[in-house]
């Protein structure tokens, strides 16, 4: 079953972390394959689907270019600052953006004792892995809904998702340096550097200017082209630029790719593949939620032939990165690390329910292009943190509590059986098309 191999639930973020890449990918870094005895148990192969380039959120392949990063262009970028904003005191925000920025943004008041509390705790847990996760993962997942204190953030990441096996203990820890000193095919060299200077521009770390922009350009480049030589097949997807780009404002390059794998390894597998055919499914599943959950955006979306991939590749495939206010995307994001896919239905169920959720709502909001734009400018009332983390935390009570608060009882199960079933049916529309 393909939903399966997904991470759904972080419970098994620790069996994750003896997840290996390909055989061939084995192969070719270790020069063997790996036999029944070392195999993890976890262990799973990538299916990539197609490797065309003509499909919305997939690079087009050019011919040219190096590896070397390039140089700035005049009208890449979406937007510029004035060459001393960023050496200004009090211009940026707690983030690292321009305060004057859309992305920028204030994270809920936590007084400086909570804090280093929590940052104890955090640390302890680190250090205690492995016992951690296996045996307290209710207090892992808990910990990680009240949101990983700034300063350790990076670091926990790597540990939910599995990147820290990876890189310390497990066959894949020298992949990173193979990976990084290859040239890149030149098909994808000239793609990713044309995408360098649009990935937030208005963060010290991608500026145009200051005394960070180059470095951060620079590790995002070495990211992306590293993906590619380990994935030749699949290339390099515009919606990835987003999520290393998030990645690195976290962490160094190293811990960053091995994150960045991990996420299009288990968390998303087959949205950055050309076709973008697990956007299209998930986008179905999505629906299947809607239907059950919110019925009056669902029939709104119908009515008006909104086909899912109009919202769902600046949603799912970004983490909600390029939508979302930041301090509500860092609280996702940690979320996310911890509970899996899931999160993001859940969200996604939320935003319509409260954006396209009244009949005033769906009357305001007519036709394609009006809800088009809704879900593109949500207002700032149902996204801020305090209101949508905490209505995403209301979702996992139990059963009983749950109709009671929004009669929607989101989970795995659930999920996997929805995903089978569409599968399914996929599977019977190839085998018998006359049907």
């Amino acid at each position: 079953m393909l939903y399966s191999s997904r991470c759904l639930i972080s419970r098994h973020s620790f069996a994750m972390s003896f997840y290996n890449y390909s055989t061939g990918v084995r192969e070719a870094f270790h020069g063997r394959r790996m036999n029944g005895t070392e195999e993890p148990v976890h262990a799973t192969t990538i299916e990539v689907v197609g490797n065309g380039s003509d499909d919305v959120g997939s690079a087009t392949a050019t011919e040219g270019g190096d590896s070397s990063v390039p140089e700035q262009r005049e009208g890449d970028g979406e937007a510029s600052e004035a060459p001393s904003d960023f050496y200004q005191p009090g211009m940026l925000d707690e983030f690292g953006f321009l305060k004057s920025s859309k992305a920028s943004g204030t994270s809920a008041r936590v007084d400086v004792a909570t804090i280093r509390r929590r940052e104890k705790k955090w640390i302890d847990m680190l250090d205690n892995w492995n016992y951690v996760m296996l045996h307290k993962f209710d207090k892992v997942r808990d910990r990680c809904r009240k949101g990983i204190p700034p300063s350790l953030r990076g670091r926990a990441w790597k540990y939910l998702c599995g990147a820290a096996y990876h890189m310390e203990i497990g066959p894949n820890k020298d992949v990173f340096d193979y990976v990084h000193s290859h040239p890149g095919d030149p098909r994808w060299v000239e793609e990713i550097k044309k995408d360098l200077n649009r990935q937030f521009p208005e963060h010290e770390m991608f500026a145009r200017t200051g005394p960070f922009g180059e470095n951060g350009k620079s590790d995002l480049f070495q990211l992306l082209k590293s993906y590619t030589v380990l994935h030749p097949e699949e290339g390099y997807c515009q919606g990835q630029a987003p999520i290393a780009a998030v990645l690195l404002m976290h962490m160094p390059l190293r811990d960053a790719f091995y994150c960045f794998v991990q996420l299009c390894h288990k968390y998303l597998p087959g949205y950055y593949s050309a076709g973008l055919e697990q956007i299209q499914v998930d986008g179905e599943i999505l629906y299947y939620l809607l239907k059950e959950k919110s019925k009056l955006s669902y029939r709104h979306l119908k009515k008006n032939s909104v086909d899912p991939v109009l919202y769902m590749v600046e949603w799912f495939m970004c983490v909600y990165c390029r939508t979302l206010p930041w301090p509500t995307v860092m609280r996702i994001w940690d979320m996310f690390f911890c509970e899996g896919v899931k999160i993001l239905f859940k969200v996604a169920v939320l935003l319509f329910r409260y954006a396209l959720g009244t009949s005033a709502q769906c009357k305001e909001y007519p036709d394609l292009h009006a809800i088009v734009t809704r879900l593109r400018n949500f207002p700032p009332n149902i996204t801020q943190e305090s209101f949508l983390i905490q209505k995403i935390i209301d979702l996992d009570v139990d059963e009983a509590e749950l109709e009671k608060i929004i009669d929607l009882d989101v989970d795995e199960a659930e999920l996997e059986k929805v995903h089978y079933r569409i599968l399914k049916t996929r599977q019977m529309r190839v085998k018998h098309p006359e049907k």
